[in-house]
């Protein structure tokens, strides 16, 4: 289960439950297959899927907290090179065969993902409050930013800027230097889980999902307020059971690509519904009842969902109807990924799936620990899954 903190606090609290328990299951179901004609894809057993290496990322000693953070992959005139965060504050990075290169030392635990900018350097955040700038050729930290509250999700690149979003969901706008462009401030939420969603871009504006349940639309330019729409009907829950909160970043669904009649944002909240909004006017068009704490993946006028309970869906990306659903898990799936043709996917018991994109299983491996964060995917086809233990594997 996702750690949960309190979004208005910079230190991020104990964790509630531990880590090998599942999230409450059985509470929210897709009961919209009788209407949608969705078919179940019979599971081939599959091939197994290589571990290339692993490495310790985290250096973790006894006791120490579940970490989160996201590896990203860079390119560099070496090579490419794997850029992750790790709980005994420090960022690591390692070369496409897991040979540890630099570490540099920053003032607190990582949870967030790395963002390489157009300059080369690398932007992450920790969990104290810090953005940082990465000169990865000197090994040295060009510069720091100390934010109202933590980063945990993804630095989002705007041109030669970037933009974030903060687990007391705020939203920054900065240029490559550091330097602050705008910010815009949304309600506090209550409890959140401790996986937080990403700002997306699209047209010049931005579209964020906050940890009370508003979805917001601002300009790119000023971040200036365009509107809001809540998701939830209430999200003032005392227990996790009671719990519906937006923990993965929207997908922008254009209507050129889906075939449908206007651009829309399809939102994922954990233990309540996949919502599909209006761009425009930020109007909800329909909803499936399907909790996900991962994003969708549109490829053509597909949209492939994994949920909550361990399936996978295909929807038409136009009007939400069921194409296809696949059961391949009992737990928490995260994913998918695109790697060459092939959907890669994680559950919260540490397993890992590649399927065909018409719901064929074509792998699976079991590694240790729980997978919260989508796999990552490599220049060279690989794919990088971290886990709560704070080990790195790279697979293929």
């Amino acid at each position: 289960m996702p750690r949960m903190v309190r979004s208005s606090l910079i230190p991020l609290l104990i964790v509630l439950m531990s880590s090998g328990c599942s999230t409450i299951s059985g509470l929210w179901h897709d009961d919209a297959s009788a209407s949608t004609g969705e078919k179940t894809v019979q599971q081939p057993a599959g091939k197994a899927i290589a571990l290339q290496w692993e490495t310790d990322l985290d250096q973790r000693k006894p006791a120490s907290p579940p970490g989160f953070s996201l590896p990203a992959v860079i390119t560099t005139a070496a090579g490419e090179r794997i850029v992750a965060g790790s709980q005994d504050s420090r960022l690591r990075v390692y070369d496409a065969d897991g040979s540890e290169l630099m570490r540099i030392a920053l003032d607190a635990p990582v949870e967030s993902g790395a963002l390489q900018l157009a300059n080369g350097d690398i932007v992450v955040g920790d969990v104290g409050g810090n953005l940082y700038g990465v000169d990865l050729k000197q090994g040295v930290i060009k510069w720091r930013y100390t934010l109202s509250s933590a980063l945990i999700g993804q630095p989002v690149v705007l041109g030669n800027d970037f933009v974030i979003q903060t687990s007391n969901n705020q939203i920054y706008r900065f240029t490559a230097d550091g330097k602050k462009v705008w910010s815009f401030s949304g309600l506090l939420g209550g409890l959140a889980m401790h996986l937080s969603p990403s700002p997306v871009v699209y047209k010049d504006r931005i579209y964020a999902a906050l940890s009370n349940g508003d979805v917001v639309a601002m300009n790119a330019a000023d971040g200036g307020f365009l509107w809001k729409r809540q998701t939830v009907l209430s999200n003032d829950a005392a227990v996790l059971s009671e719990l519906k909160v937006p923990v993965a970043s929207p997908t922008i669904i254009p209507a050129s690509q889906s075939g449908g009649s206007e651009d829309m944002l399809a939102v994922p909240v954990f233990q309540g519904k996949l919502i599909f909004i209006s761009l425009q006017d930020g109007s909800t068009l329909r909803t499936r009842d399907i909790s996900s704490k991962a994003s969708p993946l549109l490829i053509g006028s597909t949209l492939f969902v994994a949920d909550a309970h361990g399936a996978v869906s295909a929807l038409d990306a136009a009007n939400g109807a069921t194409l296809w659903k696949q059961q391949i898990s009992d737990g928490e799936l995260t994913g998918p990924v695109l790697v060459g043709s092939l959907l890669w996917f994680a559950d919260d018991h540490g397993r890992v799936y590649r399927m065909e994109q018409d719901g064929r299983v074509a792998g699976r491996i079991a590694l240790d620990g729980r997978i919260d964060r989508t796999p990552v995917a490599t220049g060279n086809g690989g794919v990088l899954v971290r886990n709560n233990l704070g080990i790195l594997y790279m697979l293929r």
